[in-house]
């Protein structure tokens, strides 16, 4: 099997090429690939599913810190998600590469609206406990092994390959703002709707979700898995990805910020009540928006960014500039300072993700693309374990959550950085 760049078939009729205005590097078409019917179709639900997801998410842990007034089975109902997307995860992308990705992420659709529907009845009736609410989280957590890289996969499929990179942009910019404004927007619904209220809400996200995908096609997918065993078609994947070493550090990289970044997040309301002086809520609101805003100007700059050719250089230095930032985070007592900084990180992590996605993506095969999409979304099923082992550091009597912060960013930067001597080729990927 040729090793390299994919092949996305012909030009679609439905994205007649445009002229584009430029300055310098940036383009002024950064939502180039909202031209392509389907890829509009895929970008709406995904915003829609993406939505319901995190609104979800939030009403799932009051409910839950309600029910038990214990953060540790919040913790353990949020995090027990994860655990499919490892186990199961990996065998899924076996399905997305032998089926019809559109019908599969239409199944997964409906099989999430009903799950919703069927807890949303049980908070009405009074008739849910803990373990319900661990079922509950856990069978989302299935679902969503098979749904979040089906999701990923289509977006290849549905616009041609000079306009990918954009449109992984793009399809970040939605979850980043989406990100933000969801965790508020589900606190405001309890109030009018209760808790069932939310997950019915939900549920009716997700059947709106499965009606927008029907009449979206996929006109750039190329071949199906072959061959009747399911271990061999996953071992086809494995193989690939063992002899291309530089698909394998590109996944070995997106692993680093799921670790330490994003289980630092989980701190930010300890430095927000121990570090910093003032009202904690809005210490934790600042800084929260304050990465949110880095995170989604950095989606916006990506997406203009789209044509130019030096993402090796891109992805190399931005997450080197990201543990730096860190280690200099975990170790400032400065609210003003602590906000530049954690608004630089969320502009060089999300940097750093979707040019990181997008090699990836533009180095797979797409009759393997399922498969090795699912292995590179792992990175999904090890932040809870990353988050674990950071607030256990970061309890007062081992280093504290300053000294933890610092030292996770301290030992991020030393794997990147060793990557980035040893294998000096990153820096030169287009």
């Amino acid at each position: 099997m040729a090793h390299g760049h994919g092949h996305f078939g012909q030009m679609s009729p439905e994205g007649p090429k445009t002229t584009e205005r430029r300055w310098g590097i940036f383009r002024a078409d950064t939502f180039a690939a909202l031209k392509y019917r389907d890829y509009r179709y895929h970008w709406l639900s995904h915003s829609v599913g993406s939505t319901a997801s995190w609104v979800q998410t939030v009403t799932l842990a009051l409910l839950v810190n309600e029910m038990t007034d214990s953060s540790f089975w919040v913790g353990t109902v949020l995090g027990i998600r994860a655990l499919p997307i490892l186990l199961i995860g990996p065998l899924a992308g076996v399905a997305i590469d032998r089926f019809d990705r559109k019908k599969l992420l239409m199944a997964t659709q409906l099989l999430l609206a009903a799950i919703a529907f069927l807890f949303a009845w049980g908070v009405y009736q009074d008739e849910i406990n803990k373990w319900y609410a661990l079922l509950f989280s856990f069978f989302l957590g299935l679902d969503l092994s098979i749904n979040q890289p089906v999701r990923q996969t289509l977006v290849a499929n549905v616009v041609p390959r000079e306009d990918l990179p954009n449109a992984i942009a793009l399809e970040n910019s939605a979850g980043t703002l989406i990100r933000a404004i969801a965790p508020i927007l589900g606190v405001a619904l309890i109030t009018p709707f209760g808790y069932s209220g939310n997950f019915f809400i939900q549920a009716a996200a997700y059947l709106l979700m499965f009606l927008v995908v029907i009449p979206m096609r996929t006109p750039y997918r190329e071949g199906f898995a072959e061959g009747a065993s399911v271990v061999g078609n996953f071992m086809e994947g494995i193989r690939y990805i063992r002899t291309d070493v530089t698909l394998l550090l590109l996944i070995v990289l997106i692993i680093i910020p799921s670790i330490f970044v994003h289980s630092t997040q989980n701190l930010l309301v300890i430095f927000a009540d121990d570090i910093f002086q003032g009202d904690k809520e809005l210490v934790l609101g600042l800084l929260l928006l304050s990465f949110g805003v880095g995170s989604l100007v950095a989606t916006f700059v990506m997406a203009s960014l789209a044509r130019f050719q030096r993402r090796g250089l891109i992805n190399m230095g931005s997450i080197l500039l990201v543990t730096v930032l860190l280690i200099f985070f975990g170790l400032s007592s400065h609210l003003v300072l602590s906000l530049v900084l954690i608004a630089f990180m969320g502009l060089f992590n999300v940097g750093f993700r979707i040019a990181n996605n997008t090699l990836a993506q533009t180095r797979i095969p797409d009759a393997l693309r399922g498969r090795i999409t699912s292995i590179y979304l792992l990175d999904h099923g090890v932040q809870p374990i990353g988050s674990a082992l950071l607030g256990l550091v970061a309890l007062p009597w081992i280093l504290g959550p300053e000294y933890a912060v610092a030292a996770a960013g301290l030992l991020a930067f030393a794997v990147t950085a060793f990557i980035a001597l040893r294998w000096r080729e990153l820096w030169r990927l287009q």
